[in-house]
């Protein structure tokens, strides 16, 4: 089997080489389209909050947290409302890391602590109403989700109590900057390499709102505004997420004992119901 999935992967990748030279005008439109949509919706929206979040944890904020819910899982929870995937992996790798929380808390975390940047979110629906739907469904499905497994992780997601020590502000900052760039850079690779087989495939005749949708959420936005904005597979893009944000997900937990499948766990089940909405609105 391993045998076979390795020449599935050698095979596409000798096509997509072949197909970069044949397609090279378009490939190099998509890459830079990718590193634009990267320098202006994620860069701008990321970097800030990796960094004023490191200062946060560095000057305490993780100890009022903690005398208040007796947990650092809220923390987490807020950072990846607010910030968006990615970071809530980022954030739960460097939690579980620091001995912040347990192994089973951080892939508990995993289930139901996804949700794109909201200010993306709003800034590609057509209106606020549009918006704020999309957001709400995420959010549901997050709570649904949460309280289903809550009891198979029930006894093994307690949280452990540490104080952080306080760091020189410049070390903070620096670390914080050298942290946020590496993983920045990843999303950036990941992005255009997804955005290069979606604009093949374009030019391959092989235009599917379902499959843009599975391969990079951000692409498949533009295609769906495109095609009038129909909000359910809006909401199906935004919520299942792309492989490209699944990509960057297992990369950065490859070097930990976090499981990626508790995450695709997550959005399978919260794009359920969404799917069968679109399947008895289609047919």
């Amino acid at each position: 089997m391993k045998k076979f999935k390795r020449q599935i992967i050698l095979f596409l990748c000798l096509a997509v080489f072949i197909a970069l030279f044949k397609y090279s005008v378009i490939c190099k439109a998509s890459i830079l389209g990718s590193i634009e949509v990267w320098v202006f919706n994620l860069v701008t929206s990321m970097l800030p909050i990796y960094i004023i979040t490191d200062l946060l944890i560095n000057y305490g904020i993780l100890n009022i947290f903690y005398k208040m819910f007796k947990t650092n899982a809220i923390f987490l929870v807020f950072i990846s409302l607010i910030a968006g995937t990615p970071s809530n992996a980022k954030y739960i790798k460097e939690f579980y890391n620091n001995g912040f929380i347990t192994l089973d808390m951080a892939n508990f975390l995993l289930l139901f602590s996804y949700s794109p940047n909201p200010l993306f979110v709003l800034g590609i629906a057509q209106n606020l109403k549009m918006g704020l739907s999309i957001l709400a469904y995420i959010y549901f499905t997050n709570i649904l989700i949460f309280l289903f497994f809550k009891k198979k992780f029930k006894t093994n997601v307690g949280s452990i109590e540490k104080i952080v020590l306080e760091k020189p502000f410049s070390q903070v900052l620096e670390e914080s900057i050298f942290k946020s760039v590496h993983i920045l850079i990843l999303i950036l690779g990941v992005v255009i390499v997804y955005g290069i087989i979606n604009t093949l495939l374009k030019e391959l005749g092989v235009e599917s709102l379902f499959i843009s949708s599975l391969l990079e959420m951000t692409n498949a936005v533009v295609i769906i505004n495109n095609n009038g904005g129909n909000i359910l597979w809006l909401i199906f893009a935004c919520t299942f997420a792309g492989l490209s944000i699944h990509t960057q997900i297992k990369s950065i937990l490859e070097d930990t004992e976090i499981s990626y499948k508790y995450f695709i766990l997550g959005r399978v089940l919260a794009c359920i119901p969404i799917l069968i909405a679109i399947i008895f609105r289609i047919y």
